[in-house]
């Protein structure tokens, strides 16, 4: 990465602008602060093992390859020691949790392999473990991406961000290793329609590697373009799906112009390494052999398409993270914005995202989505002085965590007065879809009497945040879509804390609402049979299985 890598000049510059300077935040009423400050070199992997609270997660170290072990803020202990070679943007790169993650213990890690301590660079290897509670075992491997004798094998552009997905699938970034110029054209880099670079975009995988039968380019008849679900892409250090859509986004680096924030379709060809930046731009650089490109100039396989990026940079401020405020804790106007970090000048930009969630909301100077100079820059910006910001995301007590990657620590940043919320996740019953804007009731209840109904929906991966007015000891009765209410007893917050719930709803089939699975229900499945609009499993459509579930719970009735 040209000028957005782990290059040691650019670090130092992001080191200088925040050393010795407090992180500051456009935002009055938000601040900064440092969660974890020693015991850890180049954080820049950060996973809290439980969504009630901050108390255990695990750290990786991008320079030494250790994953250590936090427990109430302090490191306990260091569990594995992967053998990396970290020169420039290799070493450990990426972690991320299985979705079942308290029931299997998997985890996931992405890391440039050496085979032994002091080797050289083998692979970049996806490799699965398992927790057990004191340490993580069996070592499975999932992908590699490995050393090409007749390719550029690096050392920049390596990728490793992960995601899963509301799917259930695993999405990583593998960077392009510096593969698919001109004079060894592949297909990823949009250079040549015969041959693979193996690298230079985004893949989808079961959570044992298999590729998925629904990928894009599944007919495919090479392996590595099989399993991409885009392409087209220079390289990132922020992958994240939308909680409000389930769609995905990706920041991607630019050479010496246009830095992009991409959302990222099934298919997605970015336009690397012919197009960087909108294609109407016409970005040119020893890239695209100094020379206007178009998408007729594109390699388009069967099932893509080429998408714009949905914001620019024209000069390159190195994006990093990315991920969205999901969580009650902010106010309205950040709440659900997208946030991104940067390499170049330490600096969080916030872009406002639009009423339908598929780009942003910007107007003047910036409603041509791209930053021309630094003045346009500077209007996104969020907070300053955050050094170099790496895996952004949302912590159990609803607050925004990333990892300072350069100045060993890891940064959170809340309201100063904290709103009191509820937030929690959801396990439906009988249901295989996605449970985005599925309907949300909670009855907030003192004794007898009802102090607080709160309606929101659940978002693509089941999960909600909502606030509450006052603290106290409480009983809530949650009632989601056609799933029979829950109640919890002794559900009790402090004034600016927190509570996680976790919604068992085992009972589906309630078709009109009433909290009892009877007669009306059942006639709602047959009057609707064969269409979509009472599908109660996910599938979209209305069939034997809704059926099913009706007749199976059929006569249960709802907690109150």
């Amino acid at each position: 990465m040209k000028t957005t890598g782990w290059i040691m000049g650019i670090t130092t510059l992001a080191f200088t602008l925040c050393a010795g300077n407090a992180q500051t935040l456009r935002d009055t009423t938000l601040t900064a602060e440092t969660f974890l400050s020693t015991g850890v070199s180049q954080p820049i992997n950060l996973k809290f093992l439980n969504p009630a609270n901050t108390s255990e997660a695990f750290v990786c170290e991008k320079g030494t390859g250790r994953v250590k072990y936090l427990v109430n803020g302090v490191v306990a202990a260091t569990l594995l020691d992967f053998p990396v070679e970290n020169s420039n943007e290799r070493g450990l790169l990426g972690m991320v949790l299985d979705p079942r993650f308290e029931e299997n213990g998997f985890v996931y890690f992405y890391y440039s392999n050496t085979g032994f301590e002091g080797g050289t660079w083998l692979e970049n290897r996806l490799e699965r473990y398992r927790w057990t509670g004191t340490a993580l075992v069996e070592p499975t491997l999932i992908i590699a991406f490995p050393r090409d004798p007749t390719q550029p094998n690096g050392p920049s552009h390596n990728g490793g961000v992960m995601a899963f997905g509301p799917d259930g699938k695993l999405y990583g970034i593998t960077g392009d290793l510096t593969r698919g110029r001109f004079s060894n054209p592949r297909i990823e880099q949009n250079t040549g329609s015969v041959n693979a670079a193996g690298v230079g975009g985004i893949f989808r995988l079961n959570p044992d590697g298999t590729v998925p039968s629904d990928n894009p380019f599944i007919n495919h008849p090479l392996p590595a373009i099989q399993r991409l679900w885009a392409y087209g892409l220079r390289n990132g250090f922020g992958l994240t799906f939308d909680p409000l859509t389930g769609r995905l986004w990706h920041t991607d680096n630019g050479p010496d112009q246009y830095d992009e924030v991409n959302l990222i379709g099934k298919g997605m060809n970015g336009g690397h390494s012919m197009i960087m930046g909108p294609d109407s731009r016409d970005a040119v650089g020893d890239w695209n052999q100094f020379t206007p490109r178009g998408v007729s100039d594109l390699v388009m396989l069967e099932g893509a398409y080429y998408g714009d990026p949905q914001f620019s940079w024209l000069q390159p401020v190195g994006v990093s993270g990315i991920t969205f405020l999901r969580s009650a804790r902010f106010d309205t106007g950040t709440r659900d914005q997208c946030i991104v970090g940067e390499t170049n000048f330490a600096r969080l930009h916030m872009l406002p995202m639009n009423a339908a969630r598929d780009g942003f909301s910007l107007t003047g100077v910036l409603a041509d989505l791209v930053a021309d100079s630094t003045d346009e820059r500077n209007l996104l910006t969020f907070g300053q002085s955050f050094s170099v910001t790496v895996d952004h995301q949302i912590g159990p007590d609803g607050y925004l965590y990333m990892c300072s990657i350069y100045t060993n620590r890891i940064l959170r940043v809340r309201p100063i007065n904290p709103p009191t919320i509820i937030h929690g996740d959801s396990r439906l019953a009988n249901f295989s879809g996605i449970p985005l804007n599925v309907p949300l009731r909670l009855t907030i209840k003192n004794g007898n009497t009802t102090v607080q109904t709160i309606n929101t929906t659940l978002d693509a991966f089941g999960k909600f945040s909502v606030r509450l007015n006052n603290a106290g000891t409480y009983t809530v009765i949650a009632k989601a879509g056609s799933w029979l209410s829950k109640r919890f007893d002794n559900v009790s917050v402090s004034s600016g804390g927190y509570v996680f719930l976790r919604l068992p709803l085992t009972w589906n089939g309630d078709m009109n609402g009433d909290n009892r699975i009877d007669d009306q229900d059942l006639l709602g499945v047959l009057f609707n049979f064969g269409g979509s609009l009472s599908d109660l499993n996910g599938d979209g459509e209305v069939n034997d299985e809704d059926l099913l579930i009706v007749l199976f719970n059929f006569g249960q009735q709802g907690e109150e």
